[in-house]
């Protein structure tokens, strides 16, 4: 989906320009141009935010991979939220509710799978940082610290973030003690979390496994990585983060996206069991 994504902007880019496109016409102004020409065609808000996400990916990589020194998208990021802002919300965000959350539990414990010590403890992570399934499965052994209860991330910029493990402290625990030994991980195998095979686990595999234990349960809970996202910012919220942390921890470049995020997620609660 992400390569097509950019196939389609680079598509746009050839067409507007006449020309091959240089890394010099990444811009707000381009990405905004070609976000007008998908909401002609009747995109969704959702799909327009999903174009938005793949550049900013991408343009990730590029910084790391030293062809970019900046997000180029950071400048002038108003003219691609004013586009999105236009376009109709399809439905709101959905959450994970406590009550859920507790089947999920139960069913993990149930189980006497090595597997199911990895997978609760990619669940309870996911729900007590809020972490992307790409930052997830980029994770190492070595930047998990047990002791002090906290998890070092990389952000785009270079910035080295350590966030508090909270309540997945010990289930983290439980898994590398109990779990990640018995899934016969290569011995030069860096990753925290590992498949079946032994090596590092896939962003695909993480939807795959969200939505094995989601189907587990009695009824059957429909769980995808962006329901567990959102179910963890509106719990850190409450919780009494303040947006700036929260912002960090969902790797937001724009505290208004926090902001938005929040308030929307906030309307979709109808009863006090969503958190």
């Amino acid at each position: 989906a992400y390569a097509s994504d950019l196939r389609g902007f680079i598509k746009y880019l050839q067409n507007s320009m006449n020309r091959p496109p240089q890394l010099a016409d990444l811009s707000s102004k381009q990405v905004a141009g070609y976000l007008e020409t998908e909401v002609k065609v009747g995109r969704r808000q959702s799909t327009l935010i999903r174009r938005v996400s793949t550049r900013r990916q991408f343009v990730r990589h590029l910084i790391q991979q030293g062809a970019l020194r900046g997000n180029v998208l950071d400048q002038d990021a108003h003219l691609i939220n004013h586009i999105i802002a236009q376009v109709p919300q399809n439905h709101d965000p959905k959450l994970l509710s406590a009550t859920q959350i507790s089947q999920l539990e139960r069913t993990f414990e149930s189980s006497k799978r090595h597997r199911a010590r990895r997978d609760q403890a990619i669940l309870s992570l996911l729900l007590e940082t809020g972490l992307s399934v790409a930052d997830l499965v980029e994770l190492d052994l070595s930047d998990v610290d047990l002791r002090a209860g906290r998890l070092h991330i990389i952000r785009s910029q270079g910035n080295d973030k350590w966030l508090p493990l909270g309540k997945a402290n010990d289930i983290v625990a439980r898994y590398l003690s109990e779990g990640r030994p018995e899934l016969n991980p290569q011995s030069n195998e860096p990753a925290l979390f590992v498949s079946q095979m032994g090596s590092r686990m896939s962003r695909q595999g993480i939807w795959q496994i969200l939505n094995h234990w989601g189907n587990l349960t009695d009824p059957p809970i429909k769980i995808s990585p962006r329901k567990v996202r959102h179910t963890a910012a509106l719990r850190m919220a409450h919780a009494g983060r303040s947006l700036e942390e929260i912002q960090t921890l969902l790797g937001h470049s724009n505290p208004l996206s926090t902001q938005a995020l929040l308030r929307r997620l906030e309307d979709n609660i109808s009863n006090s069991d969503l958190i």
